[in-house]
């Protein structure tokens, strides 16, 4: 058995890794990336070095350090760790960046994303970062989902945005309940994460597309499953095929990620989550060595993203003893 302390790191460092996988060949089309790369297996230079990560990454630190800090969601706290952890060179989308611009003029957390776009921004944003609200919070979907749609409000309010989140969320807290000796019933974890979505919602539909693709003898071909679940910064076409990337590679995380990224479009994100999924479910020692390796390093680098994950664990030990 793969203990909680793995699990918890392989979900933040499988961030990182996919995230940095990915990150050099966001925005190509699968035919560019099979025609370079074949399967992209490799770090490659990006702008900020090999093995650097985005701001993917960056706000993932930012939730697991205040999620830390105050002992779980604290919405004020959580506005200021992004504010701090702020670096614009990681590639930050403009919705994110005018939500962040918004709290540090003094507007409300808890407003200023839905300033943003009229409405909210709907992109898969606050989906990326949350792989440390599923692990907190994988004992409890009901305040799991609760804390997703929270977190998301701050710099994506709309519902879709907060959906993006909250399915994510679940989907690593899945991981973390399900045992890698054994088999993974997908057909249950799907059903599972079916009973997490609002009533009405699309995400249904893109989920219950996931399982018509799994059902099918032979694997699909790429491009079923991009008319399918997409692949752009929409939650709606980015969370649903880092899932499928992942149950449909559920026995083995190097290729889990090879095919997320080789997907094309927002690489680095649904990298990112497939990493969080695949490394929650597997655990570190899943996560190639090469891999790990190539990470960056620094201050805020793979080696504090693992003792964060470590401290994150703690938060969750004393949550369940109700101390």
């Amino acid at each position: 058995m793969i203990d909680l302390s793995d699990r918890f790191c392989g979900a933040l460092l499988g961030t990182h890794v996919g995230d940095a996988l990915g990150m050099p060949v966001e925005g190509a089309s699968h035919v560019s990336i099979r025609t370079h790369y074949g399967q992209l297996r490799e770090m490659l230079e990006a702008r900020m070095g090999v093995g650097t990560y985005t701001d993917d990454t960056e706000m993932m630190i930012a939730l697991a350090e205040s999620l830390v800090q105050k002992g779980g969601f604290d919405g004020e706290d959580l506005a200021r760790s992004f504010l701090e952890n702020f670096n614009y060179q990681r590639g930050y989308g403009a919705g994110t960046r005018r939500a962040l611009e918004l709290i540090r003029s003094g507007v409300n957390w808890w407003e200023a994303g839905a300033k943003v776009f009229q409405g909210g921004s709907y992109g898969n944003g606050s989906a990326m970062r949350v792989a440390p609200v599923g692990c907190l919070y994988h004992h409890d979907l009901v305040q799991l989902r609760e804390v997703a749609f929270e977190s998301s409000v701050i710099t994506h309010a709309h519902p879709l945005g907060q959906e993006g989140a909250a399915l994510q969320a679940s989907a690593v807290a899945l991981a973390i309940n399900s045992d890698p000796a054994r088999p993974l019933d997908r057909e249950d974890f799907l059903s599972t994460l079916l009973g997490q979505v609002s009533p009405g919602s699309p995400f249904r539909e893109k989920l219950e597309a996931v399982a018509e693709l799994l059902q099918k003898e032979k694997k699909p071909p790429v491009e079923e499953v991009l008319d399918r679940l997409g692949n752009d910064s929409r939650a709606l076409c980015s969370v649903p095929p880092a899932i499928y990337s992942f149950l449909s590679h559920s026995e083995d995380f190097e290729e889990a990620l090879v095919f997320s990224v080789g997907l094309g479009g927002d690489t680095d994100t649904i990298g990112a989550m497939t990493g969080a999924i695949a490394g929650a479910y597997r655990g570190k020692g899943s996560i190639p060595l090469r891999w790990l390796h190539a990470l960056e390093r620094g201050r805020k680098g793979a080696d504090y993203i693992e003792e964060l994950a470590i401290e994150l664990l703690k938060i969750h030990n004393k949550i369940i003893s109700g101390r």
